[in-house]
């Protein structure tokens, strides 16, 4: 073999294994639902949950999803992206992805992506599967319409929640003019719950009726004067009125005894001063 044909296969190695290494493709997130955490997994391996991913070679069989908390480790329950990511090596190949609701997985959340970069020729390309029953997805591992390729090589991946990746103008990605996530700044209500005060002040004292009970006096003094018995007879009887109501009758006989009694004494007594006055002498 001569030195020239030498040197031109050598070049030709060097050329194929520099295109090769040289392969690179970022797969981008965009999260508009502000809440979620975005999913990047090949294998067992989680390799991003929102940053953006470099791939330096071919990006073969990866998923995402947005985890919301009901998703499981391969998207099951969830909305669910696949990819392969690669350089075409034959005609026809290259990069392809989808979006599966295939069970286990089901619509949780709306989810979209679309190719960027490279030459620009499959910008804006891609599926958005805003809700569920869309048309976009996969339902049956048949419906293989649904995959959308491109042709280019190096090329990107936009991955979007709640937001259409194919509308989404690529030359923003990855700058500040990128769609930002809305801040979702939820505040919780307040709710202080106050119990009402019950304050019970009784507003009636009870005060057991007082009963002071006067006996009569028993020592009638007799007097001169019918008045003063009569006085007595008031005071006796008055002081009778205050008794209890069981004692009333008792006493009011004991009453009508004692000035009886009180009558007959005063009586005599008038008698006796008759007597004297007259020189009489008493029986």
């Amino acid at each position: 073999m001569s030195s020239t044909l030498l040197s031109a296969a050598l070049a030709a190695a060097l050329f194929a294994t520099a295109s090769v290494r040289a392969e690179t493709h970022t797969i981008t997130f965009i999260n508009q639902c502000g809440y979620g955490t975005p999913q990047l997994i090949q294998g067992a391996n989680i390799l991003s949950t929102g940053e953006p991913y470099v791939s330096n070679g071919p990006f073969d069989s990866a998923i995402s999803y947005l985890q919301t908390g009901g998703c499981g480790f391969n998207g099951e329950d969830c909305t669910l992206l696949e990819m392969t990511i690669a350089n075409a090596v034959v005609a026809g190949g290259g990069p392809s992805a989808d979006i599966s609701l295939i069970s286990p997985h089901s619509f949780s959340v709306w989810s979209s992506f679309a190719y960027y970069g490279a030459s620009g020729g499959c910008d804006y390309t891609g599926a958005n599967c805003a809700a569920a029953n869309c048309p976009q997805a996969f339902y049956y591992s048949d419906e293989t319409q649904v995959q959308v390729a491109c042709q280019e090589d190096d090329i990107n991946l936009l991955i979007a929640f709640c937001a259409d990746a194919t509308t989404i103008d690529p030359s923003s990605i990855g700058s500040s003019s990128a769609p930002v996530p809305p801040s979702s700044s939820y505040v919780a209500p307040t709710s202080t719950y106050v119990a009402p005060t019950t304050s019970y002040t009784p507003t009636s004292t009870y005060v057991p009726p007082t009963s002071s009970y006067v006996a009569p006096s028993s020592s009638a003094v007799p007097s001169s004067s019918f008045s003063s018995s009569s006085a007595s007879a008031s005071a006796s009887a008055s002081a009778a009125a205050r008794c209890p109501n069981r004692k009333r009758s008792l006493q009011a006989k004991r009453e009508s005894n004692a000035t009886g009694e009180l009558e007959k004494r005063v009586a005599l007594e008038n008698h006796r001063r008759h007597a004297r006055a007259h020189g009489g002498s008493l029986y």
